[in-house]
């Protein structure tokens, strides 16, 4: 089976969900979210680091398995520094609390999907994760090495990496257990080709630099797996949400 990559660069969540839950926690939000985000300021610290002194030390417990601060804080900290960037160029604070909560959610739902592999017999090997390692870092640019340094600055040492490498991988390989390989259309296709060209445009315009957009078939490939990708978080989003409804899940923050 063709892995899906989904990494997010150096600082990378290792949850699949919170790759797309990360953005939905994001600034422009509404004048009311905007107000609780200004006033979630206060709980930052001057290093410009969030506050996580008061983060339980148990932050949830999932069909009577527990995530802890040690689980949270990470994970936390690394999508905090990815706010921070998209909330600086806004000109808006990041709304730390929304993220604490969207965060706990991410580790819910990937515990959630990691349970369920578990009970099918689901697992990854050794193998791959160590080839998921290596390409989670040549997408950063980084040798495995340097990979494994940075992700250490993010509070993830080397056998935290692999066992997140290995949850991610387990639940790729529950998704397409649950649905089966995701089929694209040429219309689908035709699609996302059509926003990326638009995308490049607009940029080209706002930059004034002429760049030539590839042709379809050039491109072919990348929104292949572009469209599968979406597809495979969708089903993700929705498996773990009935999984939610199915389990015995408790949140403490």
């Amino acid at each position: 089976m063709q892995r899906i990559k989904r990494w997010v660069g150096v600082a990378m969540a290792f949850s699949i969900i919170a790759v797309a839950g990360c953005s939905a926690a994001g600034s422009g939000g509404s004048p009311e979210e905007t107000a609780g985000a200004e006033q979630s300021q206060t709980g930052q610290s001057q290093d410009g680091k969030p506050n996580t002194d008061s983060i339980p030390e148990v932050v949830a417990e999932v069909n009577g398995e527990k995530i802890t601060k040690d689980d949270f804080v990470p994970l936390f900290e690394t999508q905090y520094q990815q706010m921070m960037v998209q909330a600086q160029q806004a000109g808006q604070p990041v709304d730390e609390e929304g993220l604490k909560k969207q965060t706990a959610e991410n580790l819910v739902s990937t515990k959630l999907l990691s349970q369920e592999a578990d009970k099918r017999g689901i697992k990854a090997s050794d193998d791959d994760v160590t080839k998921a390692l290596d390409e989670a870092a040549a997408s950063s640019q980084m040798s495995t090495e340097d990979f494994l340094g940075a992700m250490k600055d993010q509070g993830m040492d080397e056998k935290k990496v692999h066992e997140e490498l290995g949850t991610q991988l387990k639940i790729e390989d529950l998704i397409v257990d649950e649905f089966g390989e995701f089929e694209v259309t040429d219309e689908e296709i035709g699609a996302a080709y059509q926003r990326a060209k638009d995308q490049q445009e607009q940029m080209a315009a706002q930059s004034g630099q002429e760049a030539p957009v590839p042709s379809l078939e050039e491109m072919r490939p990348q929104l292949e797996e572009q469209v599968k990708g979406e597809k495979s978080t969708e089903a993700t989003q929705k498996f773990a949400g009935d999984l939610r409804e199915k389990g015995d899940v408790t949140i403490n923050l």
